[in-house]
């Protein structure tokens, strides 16, 4: 006798019961719009004066009530953070900052990863207003990036959002093929330098920091922010 015909079928387990079975509800669209404006209200930060502005350094100099503030951000690990600011109609004036780094032994590999207290320096040190919008690009797997890229875009993604909630700005994520529709970048064609192109185009005073094949970080969270910019505009006329 085999010593499968020796086990008793009452000592047997099935690997999965009836209810794994159970076909799942279909969401209505009315609940899928509810879940998103109840995570985007999750992820909003209502502005607080200049002395309760815990993004701002001393509180006692605060931004002139006209001048409005955009942050786009391109979260990976060699992303970068874009600040505009502009009145009205007039021309805006753009900073970039590359994304802090640090090197960390990951699977006996010498990898990088987001420095997060560095991250909260960088943002304390802009001194922009409570409730600030950031747009920030959402993130997505690719089955080609495997499991080391999955986790680092989760990893920046999701810090990326603590940290900003946490210091006062309001985030909305971005899916990425929505800001490059805005800028004709989603052709089969369209490359990191066509970013790079279009940043320089747009920010003429930038074009020195977006020379490099390896700026286009630099030029995503720009071009981020223009998006970003372009929405805010358009809610407000």
């Amino acid at each position: 006798m085999s010593i499968f015909s020796k086990i008793s079928m009452s000592n047997l387990r099935p690997f999965c019961t009836s209810t794994s079975l159970t076909p799942r509800k279909a969401i209505k669209v009315a609940d899928v719009q509810k879940l998103k404006e109840s995570w985007l209200a999750s992820l909003t930060c209502t502005p607080l004066s200049p002395i309760e502005n815990p993004i701002s350094g001393s509180g006692l100099d605060p931004p002139r009530p006209s001048t409005k503030w955009v942050i786009g951000v391109d979260p990976d690990i060699y992303g970068a953070l874009a600040v505009l600011q502009y009145e009205g109609d007039s021309a805006c004036s753009a900073q970039v900052f590359d994304s802090p780094r640090l090197k960390l032994v990951v699977g006996g590999r010498v990898r990088n990863r987001l420095d997060a207290n560095s991250v909260v320096q960088l943002l304390r040190s802009l001194e922009a207003p409570a409730g600030t919008t950031a747009y920030l690009e959402q993130s997505n797997p690719y089955p080609k990036d495997g499991k080391q890229g999955w986790w680092s875009g989760g990893f920046g993604y999701g810090l990326w959002i603590g940290i900003l909630v946490a210091s006062g700005f309001s985030v909305v994520p971005v899916p990425s093929l929505t800001w490059k529709n805005e800028f004709e970048l989603t052709g089969p064609s369209s490359t990191k330098d066509d970013s790079r192109r279009i940043a320089s185009e747009l920010f003429p005073s930038l074009s020195s920091s977006l020379k490099r094949k390896k700026d286009h970080g630099r030029a995503e969270a720009l071009l981020i922010a223009a998006y970003g910019k372009g929405l805010k505009m358009k809610s407000e006329s």
